[in-house]
């Protein structure tokens, strides 16, 4: 049987492919533009009446699934490795558990749980048509996709031909496949908000500490968009990417010849990834670019491979940090906002790395400038997702401090000439206190 016969046996509508899942099963679902759409995953809500004990497992969820709804509870558990604005309000309602997972260890955790709670396993994913050898792309999204695929008992792809093919270890035989279901929607692009002034002076402070030949890890949002832009704008000259997730501006930086990859260590002259958010015009550039390698986070975050890269500088944002430099970067106290994600990795990575910076990045203040998001204490219940002993840069509006090199009082003092000035004598009196000077 040619692979085209193959594909054509396997082609299936919606609700035919979601009743491959049976009671007891676990199923996950990818990052972001690798997850399914809705229809796919109401297909399986729709059988709940059939089914129990189902194990739902995501990451990122951009889709708003009927699966989320109270009314499914009873069938389906729901378990996530990151949360979004979609999600995260589960967390604080009981409807979804968090699973603490970095991003270079997620094949590793589906592995131990696996042992620990044995089941059938499933995955869906979007991918792109089959090439004339018969094989389909992940496209987009390598996070945990090929990971869960290795340990998958059956598997469905959801073929887009708006999905690009990629470079990397991103292909797969149609033979692999249980079943394919076909779809035409558009790639998920994540409102961007317009930078303010505040974001503005924190990324001019954080390329300030960029040099040439210096290899790149930056996400999405307005700061991280605001770099990318400053990037384009400036003399620098040389720089490589290794990113968890791609910059936005990346074929602006190519095409100025500011980032050529020319003294990367590892997969010189190739920008290296594990998925994207953005525009199409990003995506546009991304897809079939041999310039662009995608591989799953296992081994795009990995620290030892992180560490032999020279000048790796790991851009991130963070949501509070108290006065030793203990960062909180995903969750409101104890209420979970997203995930762990690769930020440790890239931090440890970095740290280790010959040249390297971990620059952590955020506002000095929330909710209209009422709060200090440099606190005495992370407020209580929060997620340590940078311990102090890794934590380096700390950059806000006001400026830049470098805690590698300082103890705990001198942190503090560091951290506060960088605090709005409006909390900063409450901030003294608070580092007197805890830290008795």
């Amino acid at each position: 049987m040619s692979w085209r016969e193959k594909y054509k046996s396997k082609l299936c509508s919606y609700e035919e492919a979601a009743r491959i899942v049976q009671s007891g099963d676990r199923f996950y679902t990818p990052t972001g533009l690798g997850e399914p759409s809705t229809a796919m995953i109401d297909a399986i809500a729709d059988c709940r009446d059939n089914l129990e004990d189902i194990q739902y497992v995501s990451h990122l969820v951009f889709h708003p699934y009927k699966i989320f709804g109270p009314e499914y509870r009873e069938t389906f558990k729901l378990i996530s490795g990151f949360y979004s604005q979609l999600t995260m309000s589960q967390h604080t309602e009981g409807s979804s558990t968090y699973i603490p997972a970095q991003s270079s260890s997620i094949g590793y955790i589906a592995k131990k749980r696996q042992e620990i709670d044995p089941r059938q396993q499933g995955v869906i994913a979007q991918v792109s048509p089959p090439d004339d050898h018969g094989y389909v792309s992940l496209g987009l999204d390598l996070f945990s996709t090929r990971d869960l695929i290795d340990q998958a008992d059956w598997l469905i792809g959801e073929v887009n031909p708006k999905m690009p093919r990629t470079y990397g270890d991103t292909h797969y035989p149609v033979s692999r496949f249980d079943h394919f279901v076909e779809t035409d929607e558009p790639l998920f692009s994540p409102p961007l908000p317009e930078p303010s002034e505040v974001h503005r002076k924190i990324a001019e402070n954080v390329v300030s500490l960029l040099r040439d030949r210096d290899c790149i890890q930056v996400g999405i949002g307005a700061v991280p968009g605001q770099i990318s832009k400053l990037i384009a704008d400036s003399n620098l000259k040389d720089l490589g990417i290794h990113t968890e997730m791609a910059p936005m501006g990346t074929r602006q930086l190519v095409e100025n010849g500011i980032v050529t990859g020319k003294y990367k260590q590892t997969h010189p002259g190739r920008i290296v990834l594990s998925f994207a958010f953005g525009d199409q015009e990003l995506y546009d550039f991304l897809g079939n670019n041999p310039m662009v390698e995608f591989y799953s986070a296992s081994y795009c975050n990995s620290i030892p491979l992180l560490s032999t890269e020279k000048n790796l500088v790991a851009i991130n944002g963070s949501i509070e940090i108290d006065l030793v430099g203990t960062i909180c970067s995903e969750s409101f106290g104890d209420a979970m906002r997203s995930g762990t994600g690769g930020q440790l990795d890239f931090v440890i990575g970095a740290y280790l790395s010959e040249g390297g910076r971990a620059i952590n990045i955020l506002p000095s203040t929330a909710k209209g400038e009422t709060i200090s998001r440099i606190v005495p204490f992370l407020t209580e219940g929060a997620r340590v997702t940078v311990p102090r002993h890794y934590a380096q840069y700390v950059v806000t509006e006001w400026g830049i401090a470098d805690l590698v090199p300082l103890d705990e009082k001198e942190r503090a003092l560091a951290l506060i000439e960088i605090a709005h000035p409006k909390f900063r004598d409450e901030l003294i009196k608070a580092a007197k206190k805890r830290l008795r000077f």
